[in-house]
C-alpha cells in the first residue's frame, strides 16, 4: 500500500471535515452547509464509506486530501504531510517529484537568494546607505529589518540577474519567478532603486517581493510588486503572516492592514498580530488562511470600507466563514503606520475599541446621510439593506434589522419587507441571466442528463441488486447518454455477474480513476429522506425509470423523423415508419398505463 492510500485509510474523513463544518447525519451520509461557497440549504455531502465528499452547489469534491487542500489553501504535499502526522503515518518517500513542483522549488530557491542579496545590499554594502537612512528616519530598527527580511535593490540594470546567474539560475527561470524583465538586450532587474519587502507564505517560503521607490520625484509607480507566478498570488499571501502567526494564534485575532509599513510600525509598537493585504479587499484565500489561526479579524484599513464594493465582498466572505469582524478607526494620522509611530498608546486603545463591522456600516451611513429626512432614510436603507440581507446568522441578522429600524425610526417589518423585495429582485435577475433555465441544474447539464445521474444515484444507494434487475428489464445500457454514467452501469453489470453480494466500497475500488468523480456525484446525491421510506423509494425508482425511457423514446423518434425528411430508398422509408409507429405506441402506453 502506498503512502497516499495509507493516509486515506487511517484518516476518518468525518472527523477531519467535522472539525471545520457542522455535519448532520443524512441516511448513510453526512450533510452540511458548504464551506467553499455561500448557501442557505445544505448541499455539501460527506460519505464515510467512500471517504469522499462533494458539494452539489459549487461542484467541488474529492478525497480528504482534496478537502484539506481546498480548506487550508495548501498544496498536495503539505495536505498529505499534515494528514499523515495526524494519522501517525510515516511517509516513506517524497511526493514532490512532479515537474511543476520542481519548478516551484527552483523559483522559491531563486527568491530566497534574491532576498539575501537585497538584504546584504541594505545592511552591509555602501550602495544601501541611502535606503538605510530612509528606514532609520521612519523608525525602523535593525532587529525589524532582520525579522521582516527588508532589503534594497540597487539602481542598476542587471545586478541581481548577474548574481543569480552565477548561482546557476537561467534567465528563463528568473523571468518565471518575476525577478527580471526579458528584453532584446537581455533581461534586466525588475526591481531597481527600491526598499524591498520580502513576501513570504505562512510557511516562510519566499514567494515574491514588493519594492518602494526612494526617490519621491521619480515618475515610476511608488510601489511595484511581483506579478502572479507559480508560487505567488496576491489573493493568497498576507504580508507578515510568517512573522506574526504565533501572536495571531495566541491572541485569537488578526489585525488586517493595507501596507507593509503599517505592519512593521505596529510590530515595533508592540502589536505583533498584524498582517497586510494588497488593497482593501479580503479574498477567500486570505480568509481561509486567517481562520486557521484566529476567530476574529480587526480591519484597520486606509480606505472607507462603507463605500468600497471590493472590501464589502471580502467582508461577506469572512462573515460566511463565521469570523467575528470588527473595524478600528485610527485616532491620529491617516493610517496605522502614522498612528503606531505618533501615539502607540492611543493606537493600541483604538484596536481594543474596534467596533463590530455592521455597527460600523450603520454608523458610517448615518454620518453621511440625514436619518431624519425621507431622502436620507432612502439612501441609508439602499446602502445597508443589501449588506444586512447577506448576514448568514439569523440571530445576528435580526439584531441589525432591529438596530437599523431604530436608527431610521421605522418598523422592523419595513426593513424585513425591503430585504424580501431585494431578494425577489435578485432571484428574477438571476433567472433572466440564466435564461430561465430551471431545467439546467447541476453543472449546467440538461434535465435528461441529470435524470440519468439520479437513476444511478438510486441504483447505487438503494438495494442495488434488486434495482438493477428492474433496470435491465426497462432499459438498455445504450440508453444512457452520459458516457461516465453508461460506463459505471457497464462496470456494475460485470461486477454483479461475478458477485452475489454488492459491496459499495469493493465496487468503487474496481472503477477506473476517471470515473470516480461521476461515481461520487451519484453515490453522494442527497436522498436520505427517500431511502428511509421504502414505498416512496419504489415510487421514485419507477417514476425515474419511466421518465428515462420516455426521454430515450423521444430522442429516437426525433432522430427517425429527421431521417425521414431526407432522400432515402422506399424500403428504408418503410422501415423507419414502422419503427416510428412502434415507438409512438410504446410512448403512449407509458403515458397512459392501464
Amino acid at each position: 500500500m502506498g503512502d497516499i492510500d495509507e493516509v486515506k485509510n487511517r484518516t476518518n474523513i468525518t472527523d477531519i471535515i467535522g472539525a471545520r463544518v457542522t455535519l448532520k447525519k443524512a441516511g448513510r451520509h453526512w450533510k452540511a452547509l458548504c464551506p467553499f461557497h455561500s448557501e442557505k440549504t445544505p448541499s455539501f455531502i460527506v460519505s464515510p464509506e467512500r471517504q469522499s465528499w462533494k458539494c452539489f452547489g459549487c461542484g467541488k469534491g474529492g478525497s480528504v486530501i482534496d478537502f484539506v487542500m481546498e480548506n487550508e489553501r495548501v498544496d498536495f504535499v503539505e495536505a498529505l504531510t499534515s494528514l499523515a502526522e495526524k494519522a501517525g503515518v510515516k511517509l516513506e518517500r517524497r511526493m514532490a517529484d512532479t515537474p511543476e513542483t520542481k519548478l516551484k522549488e527552483k523559483i522559491i530557491a531563486a527568491n530566497h537568494l534574491a532576498s539575501e542579496y537585497y538584504q546584504y545590499l541594505l545592511t552591509k554594502h555602501t550602495i544601501g546607505e541611502k535606503a538605510r537612512e530612509y528606514l532609520k528616519n521612519r523608525g525602523v530598527t535593525e532587529k525589524t529589518i532582520k525579522s521582516f527580511a527588508l532589503g534594497y535593490s540597487a539602481n542598476s540594470w542587471d545586478g541581481l540577474l548577474k548574481y543569480l546567474k552565477k548561482k546557476g539560475f537561467d534567465e528563463s527561470l528568473l523571468d518565471q519567478a518575476g525577478l527580471i524583465v526579458p528584453s532584446n538586450r537581455g533581461g534586466y532587474d525588475r526591481f531597481r532603486g527600491r526598499v524591498m519587502f520580502t513576501l513570504k507564505d505562512h510557511r516562510g517560503n519566499v514567494v515574491g517581493f514588493s519594492g518602494r521607490l526612494l526617490d519621491p520625484d521619480a515618475k515610476e509607480a511608488k510601489y511595484i510588486n511581483t506579478s502572479e507566478t507559480l508560487v505567488y498570488s496576491k489573493s493568497n499571501v498576507l504580508y507578515g503572516l510568517d512573522v506574526t502567526k504565533a501572536a495571531i494564534q495566541k491572541e485569537g485575532e488578526a489585525i488586517v492592514m493595507e501596507g507593509e509599513f503599517d505592519v512593521i510600525s505596529s510590530f515595533q509598537a508592540g502589536v505583533g498580530n498584524a498582517v497586510a493585504i494588497k488593497g482593501s479587499a479580503l479574498t477567500e484565500g486570505h480568509v481561509n488562511l486567517l481562520r486557521r489561526f484566529a476567530d476574529r479579524l480587526i480591519l484597520s484599513l486606509d480606505s472607507d470600507l462603507a463605500g468600497d464594493a471590493a472590501a464589502r465582498r471580502g467582508i461577506e466572505i469572512a462573515d460566511r466563514a463565521g469570523l467575528d469582524l470588527r473595524v478600528a478607526s485610527m485616532p491620529v494620522g491617516k493610517d496605522p503606520d502614522d498612528a503606531a509611530r505618533e501615539s502607540p498608546v492611543l493606537f493600541k486603545k483604538a484596536l481594543k475599541a474596534a467596533e463590530p463591522i455592521y455597527d460600523y456600516f450603520i454608523a458610517s451611513a448615518i454620518k453621511r446621510y440625514d436619518a431624519h429626512d425621507a431622502f436620507g432614510k432612502r439612501k441609508i436603507s439602499d446602502e445597508l439593506i443589501p449588506v444586512i440581507s447577506k448576514i448568514e446568522n439569523p440571530i445576528v441578522q435580526g439584531h441589525y434589522v432591529k438596530k437599523l429600524a431604530l436608527a431610521l425610526d421605522v418598523s422592523e417589518d419595513a426593513i424585513q419587507d425591503g430585504m424580501r423585495k431585494l431578494i425577489r429582485t435578485q432571484r428574477v435577475g438571476k433567472k433572466e441571466e440564466d435564461g430561465g433555465g430551471a431545467e439546467e441544474t447541476k453543472k449546467g447539464r440538461g434535465r435528461e442528463e441529470n435524470l440519468e445521474i439520479y437513476v444511478l444515484a438510486i441504483l447505487l444507494q438503494g438495494k442495488t441488486i434488486e434495482l438493477y434487475e428492474e433496470l435491465k428489464e426497462q432499459l438498455r445500457l445504450t440508453d444512457f447518454t452520459i458516457r461516465p454514467a453508461r460506463q459505471i452501469v457497464e462496470h456494475l453489470d460485470h461486477y454483479l455477474a461475478d458477485h452475489r453480494i454488492f459491496l459499495i466500497k469493493d465496487f468503487a475500488d474496481q472503477l477506473p480513476r476517471e470515473l470516480e468523480s461521476s461515481f461520487d456525484e451519484a453515490f453522494l446525491w442527497d436522498m436520505a429522506d427517500i431511502l428511509d421510506d421504502g414505498e416512496r423509494l419504489s415510487r421514485e425508482w419507477t417514476k425515474a425509470l419511466s421518465e428515462l425511457k420516455r426521454a430515450h423514446l423521444r430522442r429516437r423518434m426525433h432522430a427517425l423523423s429527421k431521417e425521414l425528411v431526407g432522400d432515402i430508398p422506399s424500403h428504408r422509408e418503410q422501415e423507419l415508419q414502422d419503427e416510428l409507429r412502434g415507438l409512438t405506441d410504446t410512448l403512449k402506453s407509458l403515458d397512459n398505463p392501464r
